[in-house]
């Protein structure tokens, strides 16, 4: 079902932000370096497959002007459009949504402009805590501990020990703010704000951690956890409807203190509001999933008169798998926003073929349903041997190999000696493009890097290329403009970046775009102070922000020259150059590094500095097993 986002806070870090963390090892990596067995993979689609392709959904809609009924007539055949019925195994008032990420642990608990009530499993109150004061609830021998403090951090105060099944947690004042809201804390000091309320379990001596929501409160903060809220308002709706089935059906696997989860296991659900350590708090619902949930209000698919559990995956790779609902061509999952469509990934069979101890791998032959191309999705795998044979089902096979579908095929079997430039290949290739390299380019560049080659061939090659360009372009137009790169404007920004245009020029394009100034309020003071926040990642100074509002008020410079300034500024050179040391080198830079880079920056490209980064020996040695 997931899709790892690129989407970044700042665009001014935008280039930095694209980089993954650093690998320790390879994907094509392997513990034996002197025998290792690659083979590229070739596949279709991303997750299992079964219900509705969510890039499918979108690309019908984009492609054919599609209405979400008409998506989900396509996708959950033998199913009809109804209202929620009463005879539904979820109470539509109070969905209970297990927090998976809670289970073991004690709850850490505040509303910040409110106090807490807590009550019994008979509705009785048992405690109001002080306003504004944090609790926690834990398991102990004689039941559920409460205890108080003044903040998350503590220190604790108990104030008594019950022996309950659970005790609920009722917000006195909710509102819409996060301020007052239900807050649960976490020891990182990560949090996360919900509706309606929270009660702490204890299931057979394990402690859960539920809350309690109706179900289009729910909704608000699943859609933008599963799918882009720019994307297409009939997809949007697909989701919101796909996603209310999915969650009114019930799912008996979280029985009996529980109707769903906020994990990948169910669909993910991230509440209100959230905060990741050392950052602000965010908002993890959006104005477009919003109208999208309301312009569905209760609408459930039906089938034999009871909810039906549609299940959705991201990609379907051009056709769905059948099972539940019937299997059907997916012609919209080839949208071009999809990068999942069609995929490649080198596997190192090492390990597999050890633990079978059969002797030599000499074939693999796949059979598949018969269902679009390549013989459609495999049902088995079989891995002929010198000593016999391994038979694994595709799901197996997709789990074993880390796949992203059960619809591959194996290529070629070939040996080759993985070597220190191998690993450190695959590595790059995962920075810059994130993705493994075919086992042609993996092939390619290490033999050459053996041969002697400098390690910055390919470090810059990979940074000057188009698809590092496009993966580039494609997030500006997500990051600052909110939506999907039309064909034209991607065109023509690739052609301005291969003719040598810097990429703070083409985002300084971006954010001096009238349709950006419009987005952030539509006046130069809305303007300025999104640039600051954006850029700089700081509020305005009052002296900055006056300035340069009155700059533009009197036409002495265009919105595109204050965005190339707030470029230029020391302060975000600064901030580039610390951030990508730390993205790519996982530490900060030296002194004489960051006066180095930063003054470099006026007249180079980040790339410059991202492809020095990505040769240096320390990367290199970070990227072995």
């Amino acid at each position: 079902m997931r899709r790892t986002s690129l989407a970044v806070v700042v665009a001014a870090l935008l280039l930095a932000a694209l980089f993954v963390a650093v690998p320790q090892s390879s994907p094509a990596a392997a513990d034996n370096h002197d025998n290792s067995l690659l083979v590229e993979v070739t596949g279709h689609g991303w997750g299992h497959g079964r219900g509705m392709g969510q890039y499918g959904a979108q690309g019908y809609a984009i492609n054919e002007g599609w209405t979400s009924a008409q998506i989900l007539d396509h996708f959950y055949g033998d199913t009809t459009a109804g209202q929620t019925p009463a005879s539904a195994p979820v109470d539509p008032a109070a969905v209970r949504v297990d927090l998976r990420g809670q289970r073991g642990e004690a709850l850490l608990a505040r509303v910040e402009s409110g106090g807490i009530h807590l009550r019994d499993p008979e509705g009785v109150l048992l405690w109001a805590n002080d306003e504004g004061k944090a609790i926690r609830l834990s398991l102990v021998a004689g039941g559920i501990q409460y205890e108080q403090a003044d903040s998350c951090g503590g220190p604790w105060n108990q104030i008594f020990v019950i022996d309950l099944p659970y005790i609920e947690l009722i917000d006195l004042n909710p509102a819409d703010d996060s301020t007052g809201l239900l807050q649960v804390c976490e020891s990182d000091g990560s949090a996360s704000w919900y509706d309606g309320t929270i009660s702490y379990n204890n299931i057979d001596g394990a402690a859960r951690t539920v809350n309690i929501v109706s179900i289009e409160q729910y909704l608000r903060g699943v859609l933008p956890a599963e799918v882009p809220s720019s994307w297409e308002m009939a997809a949007l709706e697909s989701q919101a409807v796909a996603a209310r089935s999915y969650a009114m059906a019930g799912d008996t696997r979280q029985l009996p203190f529980a109707d769903t989860c906020d994990t990948t296991l169910c669909q993910v659900y991230r509440g209100r509001y959230r905060k990741r350590p050392n950052e602000g708090i965010e908002s993890s619902t959006n104005a477009r999933t919003d109208t999208a949930v309301t312009n569905t209000a209760g609408l459930v698919r039906i089938r034999d008169g009871a909810v039906a559990r549609t299940e959705f995956s991201s990609s379907t790779g051009g056709y769905t798998a059948g099972g539940v609902f019937p299997a059907v061509e997916d012609l919209g999952d080839s949208v071009d926003s999809n990068p999942n469509h069609d995929w490649t990934k080198v596997v190192d069979l090492t390990g597999f073929v050890a633990s079978q101890n059969k002797g030599d791998l000499l074939s693999i032959d796949e059979v598949g349903n018969g269902l679009g191309e390549d013989g459609g999705r495999v049902e088995t795998v079989t891995f002929t041997f010198t000593g016999g044979t391994a038979v694994l089902t595709g799901n197996e096979a997709r789990r074993e190999f880390g796949l992203k579908s059960d619809w591959f095929r194996f290529g070629e079997l070939g040996a080759t000696v993985v070597t220190a430039n191998g690993y450190f290949v695959a590595a790059v290739y995962q920075l810059f493009l994130q993705r493994d390299p075919s086992l042609t380019e993996q092939i390619n560049w290490q033999t050459r890097l053996d041969g002697g080659a400098d390690k910055t061939e390919l470090t810059q090659s990979l940074a000057g290329s188009d698809e590092w360009a496009g993966v580039m372009i494609d997030d500006l137009y997500q990051v600052v403009l909110g939506r999907s790169a039309d064909p034209s404007g991607r065109s023509y920004w690739l052609s301005q970046m291969s003719a040598g245009l810097r990429f703070e020029q083409v985002a300084a394009n971006f954010f001096g775009a009238p349709e950006y100034y419009d987005r952030v309020g539509g006046t130069d003071t809305t303007y300025v102070t999104a640039l600051y926040d954006a850029i700089l990642k700081r509020s305005a100074d009052s002296l900055g922000l006056g300035f340069w509002v009155d700059q533009l008020g009197t036409g002495a410079v265009t919105p595109y020259e204050v965005a190339a300034g707030f470029y230029a500024s020391p302060e975000s050179r600064q901030d580039r150059v610390t951030d990508l040391y730390q993205r790519i080198l996982g530490r900060q830079p030296d002194a004489a590094g960051l006066a180095h880079w930063t003054d470099r920056l006026l007249s180079v490209d980040d790339v410059e500095l991202a492809a020095n980064l990505a040769a240096s020996s320390e990367f290199f040695e970070a990227a072995q097993p």
